[in-house]
C-alpha cells in the first residue's frame, strides 16, 4: 500500500485509504454505469446511470469499511488497541497494535467481519427486493440487489478456512483452543491458505485461457489467489517465531527489580546512585510521595550531555507516565512486545496481578528471549 489519504475517524477509530481504492471505485462505476444497469433496468438515462454507479461505488467501500470497523470495535473490546483502519486494492484492513493473547479473543475479533458483511448484504438484498421496479426506484433496487450479491459473496469467501483471510484466523483460533498451542493453529491455516491461494491462482489462469467473456473474472481470482497466497507464504514463515515463544511471558524477559529515581532529584544524583554493573536500561520515576509518574530511559540519558546531567531534573527529561504502556508479567510475551512497540516509548512497565510495578521491558526483549530458547533448544539437542 502506498501513501494514506486520510477520511477522519469513526467511534474514535483512524480511517483512511490508499490511492488503489479510486482506480477500484472507478472501474466499479464505469462497469455498473456501462454494463450493469442498462441491462438491469433499461431506458433510463447514461447521467442516471453514472450518478447511481458512483453511488455504488461508495456504498460498496463503505461495507467494506463496516467489515473492518466489526474487527476493530470486538478488538478494542478485548482490549487490544486499535491503530486505524486502511481501505486499500483488496478491501481493507484494521491495524491493531497486538496480537490477541488468546484464543476466544482471536475468534471473536476474526469472525465477526464476515458476520458484519453478511449483515450488510442481507439488508441490501432486503432493500432491493422492497423497492418497486421501473424507474429510478427500480435502479436503486438494482443496485441494491448487486451491493447485497456482492456482500454475501464476500462474507462467504471470507469465512473460507485459509489465512490470510478471516476463516484462516477462524481455524487458527479453534485449532489453538484445541491444543494449546497458537503456532500449530497458525501452520494449519498458513497450510490451508497456501491450498487455496495456488487454488485460486490455477483457476484464474483457467479462466483467463478460456478467452471468453470472464476475463475480468479471471485476472480478479488471479490477483486475490496471488495474495493469498503471498501472505501464507510469510505467515508459514512467522511460525518458528510463534513456536520459539510458545508458553513465554513477559516476566520471562523483563528486567526485574529495576533501581528507582526521585522526580525531583538530577540526573547526575540518580546515576551516582545506580548499584555497579547495573544492566536496567529503564527506571521508574517516583514523586515525592511515592507513586511512579513516569519513567526514564538510558536512552534519554545518553541523548543530553554529560555536563548537564547535574543540572537537569529526572522529572524533566523522564517520559511521563501517559505515554507508557503498561503490561503484566503474566502477559503473552509477543503481543506485550508489539503493544510496547507501536507506543510512543520502547520501554515499558511491568506489573504484577495486583498493580505492583516489577519490572521493565523494552522492544528488544523479544530477540533476547528468542536467542535464550534457540541456544537452550541447541543445547539440548548436543
Amino acid at each position: 500500500m502506498g501513501k494514506d489519504i486520510p477520511l477522519g475517524r469513526i467511534a474514535g477509530i483512524k480511517v483512511d485509504m490508499d490511492l488503489t481504492v479510486v482506480l477500484v471505485a472507478g472501474f466499479y462505476t464505469h462497469f455498473l454505469a456501462t454494463n450493469q444497469f442498462p441491462i438491469g433496468a433499461p431506458g433510463l438515462s447514461t447521467t442516471a446511470y453514472w450518478v447511481t454507479g458512483v453511488a455504488g461505488a461508495l456504498l460498496f467501500f463503505v461495507s467494506l469499511l463496516v467489515h473492518e470497523m466489526g474487527h476493530a470495535l470486538v478488538a478494542r473490546d478485548e482490549g487490544i488497541g486499535v491503530r486505524g483502519i486502511s481501505l486499500w486494492l483488496l478491501g481493507g484492513v484494521a491495524k491493531l497494535e497486538s496480537a490477541p493473547t488468546t484464543a476466544r479473543s482471536e475468534f471473536r475479533i476474526a469472525v465477526i467481519g464476515p458476520i458484519a458483511s453478511a449483515a450488510c448484504g442481507v439488508a441490501f438484498l432486503a432493500s432491493s427486493y422492497a423497492l418497486p421496479s421501473g424507474g429510478i426506484p427500480g435502479l436503486i433496487g438494482v443496485l441494491f440487489y448487486i451491493l447485497g450479491y456482492l456482500n454475501v459473496v464476500l462474507a462467504v469467501f471470507n469465512l473460507l478456512p485459509a489465512a490470510p483471510l478471516d476463516g484462516g484466523t477462524v481455524l487458527s483460533s479453534l485449532i489453538w483452543s484445541r491444543t494449546g498451542s497458537q503456532a500449530t493453529g497458525m501452520k494449519w491455516a498458513a497450510r490451508s491458505g497456501l491450498v487455496g491461494g495456488a487454488a485460486l491462482v490455477f483457476l484464474g489462469l483457467k479462466v483467463i485461457r478460456g478467452n471468453g467473456t470472464n476475463t475480468v473474472n479471471g485476472y480478479s481470482l488471479l490477483l486475490v489467489g496471488a495474495f493469498v497466497l503471498f501472505a501464507a507464504l510469510r505467515s508459514i514463515r512467522s511460525v518458528p517465531l510463534y513456536e520459539l515463544l510458545d508458553g513465554s511471558t513477559v516476566r520471562d524477559a523483563m528486567s526485574p527489580a529495576p533501581p528507582t529515581a526521585t522526580a525531583v532529584g538530577t540526573v547526575g544524583n540518580f546515576l551516582r546512585s545506580l548499584p555497579p554493573g547495573t544492566t536496567h536500561q529503564s527506571y521508574p520515576v517516583l514523586s515525592e510521595q511515592g507513586t511512579v509518574v513516569g519513567l526514564l530511559t538510558a536512552a534519554a540519558i545518553r541523548a543530553v550531555p554529560d555536563h548537564q546531567w547535574d543540572s537537569l531534573r529526572v522529572a524533566d527529561l523522564a517520559y511521563p507516565l501517559t505515554r507508557i504502556t503498561v503490561v503484566r508479567s503474566d502477559d503473552p510475551l509477543l503481543p506485550a512486545v508489539q503493544k510496547i512497540d507501536g507506543g510512543d516509548v520502547r520501554d515499558g512497565l511491568v506489573v504484577d496481578q495486583d498493580g505492583t510495578i516489577v519490572g521493565t521491558v523494552d522492544a528488544s526483549a523479544l530477540f533476547r528471549t528468542l536467542e535464550l530458547r534457540k541456544a537452550h533448544l541447541a543445547a539440548a539437542r548436543a
